[in-house]
């Protein structure tokens, strides 16, 4: 089964392939169950990022993969510094809700040090996104 996260009123799914589910009905849904898990801007809108990961991180099936996108703080940052965002437009990346953001590196790592392997991570136009497989065991 595939499915997108979404969190209603902020970020609602673009995914009509895949199974919507809300953010909040995480906890419910049965642990390796999934092969395809997208998580659209969601991360930034979570009290406790690392915890959620992992949570989401249990709800892949060995071989399954998940795509997360999010906010990437040092891109942000280095447009305001260049002068290529205003910071009324950078404001509105950076609050308007958030609990944390983060960047395409520590979300990396995060990733790596609960057992993903990453296939694939860009950055483009302040969003970061990361690929990773959650790999079959060695029997």
């Amino acid at each position: 089964m595939k499915i997108a996260i979404y969190l209603p009123g902020i970020f609602e799914p673009k995914a009509n392939d895949l199974e919507q589910v809300d953010l909040s009905e995480i906890g419910s849904l049965d642990d390796g169950a999934y092969e395809e898990i997208f998580v659209d801007s969601c991360l930034d809108f979570v009290e406790e990022r690392n915890r959620f990961v992992q949570e989401l991180v249990k709800k892949i099936r060995y071989g399954g993969s998940i795509t997360i996108s999010g906010s990437d703080i040092y891109e942000i940052s280095r447009a305001v510094m260049g002068k290529n965002l205003g910071l009324e437009e950078a404001s509105s990346l950076l609050y308007d809700g958030r609990y944390s953001i983060s960047n395409i590196f520590d979300m990396s790592a995060r990733i790596k040090s609960l057992g993903l392997k990453l296939v694939h991570k860009r950055v483009n136009n302040f969003k970061y996104t990361i690929i990773a497989e959650r790999p079959v065991p060695n029997v």
